[in-house]
């Protein structure tokens, strides 16, 4: 028993201490009076005239505007935000509720998150202007606990900006981390049932072409493959028709700004059965890869881009949505949309393969 009680002693002592951090500095006894006051008491009736949104959050800043009907991201080039991303975290701020005051001291701070936000903080600050500039609210986010309140809902270590007092709040805070977070990541999305044929060209010359013999035929094959070639082990063809399904974006640049070598880009141009042709460039920067892309028609009969239902926007709209912008994909996918012929067929010195082949 005696090897024992130091055990459990420590076990107590550090249940104890990780209490305190997580739960803060308490106050010797609740203030009952303000438990359900909102944090910003009038803010909800002020939604629709808030206008711009400033993000502080691991050593970078940035802002979501409303122009017009419109939210977009200044720093992208005015791209445009999600409004499904923009009400629920001002919704979320403005239903704020306290729940009781924790530490006032300056050097509790970082213990709930609530310092001044800095590269190395993890924390967050967002402040919250109304039409015509005028500051409106300014909250420090800090440790976010799940469903720790009743009714579901989370309890959040918060302090209003310029404020000494820190807050355990009750609600929900959707925090988009990255500026990106608030756009629609989904570029483009072509289904490969939909794919005839697929042809990548390299500016050296050197082309990969697939496609499918028959409409609804489930495989791909090489149509340039050399004579007497076979395909490495292990390489399939039908993904590189997958390319564009549900291609996702980690970044967005404005094309005519992201000073990219165009003349080394990568040309992928897929067609599809219904007369829909699209071109995703490509070029390789250290280990990122960079698309942008082009709409265009095959079918001599096509006229109208509206008729055409591969993908989850048609015609105009999805022209003018893909224009002007560059892309950061992931790299597996731009690995396919990049893909060469002697990726995929074996070395043979007895076979003519193009100029270049890298086993």
């Amino acid at each position: 028993m005696q090897n024992k009680l130091p055990a459990i002693i420590l076990t107590a002592l550090a249940f104890a201490a990780g209490a305190w951090l997580w739960f803060g500095e308490r106050q010797s006894s609740p203030d009952d009076s303000v438990s359900g006051q909102r944090l910003f008491p009038g803010l909800e009736q002020q939604l629709n005239d808030i206008s711009r949104i400033r993000v502080e959050h691991s050593g970078s800043t940035y802002e979501v505007v409303k122009k017009g009907d419109q939210w977009q991201l200044p720093g992208k080039g005015g791209y445009p935000a999600l409004f499904e991303r923009v009400k629920p975290l001002l919704l979320g701020i403005a239903l704020l509720e306290k729940v009781e005051p924790k530490t006032s001291k300056p050097e509790n701070y970082a213990r709930l998150g609530v310092q001044e936000p800095a590269a190395d903080t993890g924390n967050m600050r967002i402040n919250l202007y109304l039409t015509g500039d005028t500051p409106v609210a300014s909250l420090i986010v800090g440790g976010i606990r799940g469903g720790l309140i009743a009714g579901g809902k989370d309890g959040i270590y918060a302090r209003v900006s310029g404020e000494p007092q820190a807050w355990l709040v009750a609600g929900k805070l959707d925090l988009p981390q990255a500026e990106v977070d608030w756009v629609d990541r989904q570029v483009i999305h072509i289904k490969p049932k939909a794919v005839q044929r697929v042809t990548i060209r390299y500016p050296d010359g050197d082309s990969l072409v697939v496609e499918r013999s028959r409409q609804g035929a489930p495989d791909f094959t090489l149509v340039n493959m050399p004579e007497g070639a076979v395909l490495k082990d292990g390489i399939e063809i039908n993904p590189l028709a997958r390319s564009l399904a549900g291609l996702n974006m980690e970044d967005v640049l404005v094309r005519s700004e992201a000073g990219l070598p165009e003349a080394e880009a990568v040309a992928a141009v897929f067609e599809t059965w219904d007369g829909l042709q699209v071109t995703a460039y490509t070029v390789e920067q250290g280990r990122k890869v960079f698309a942008w892309f082009d709409v265009g028609v095959t079918a001599l009969d096509v006229t109208d881009l509206s008729g055409v239902r591969t993908t989850q926007t048609n015609d105009a709209e999805l022209r003018s949505r893909l224009e002007g912008w560059v892309y950061q994909v992931p790299r597996k996918r731009g690995d396919k949309l990049r893909a060469k012929l002697t990726d995929l067929i074996e070395a043979d010195s007895g076979l003519p393969l193009p100029p270049g082949y890298r086993k």
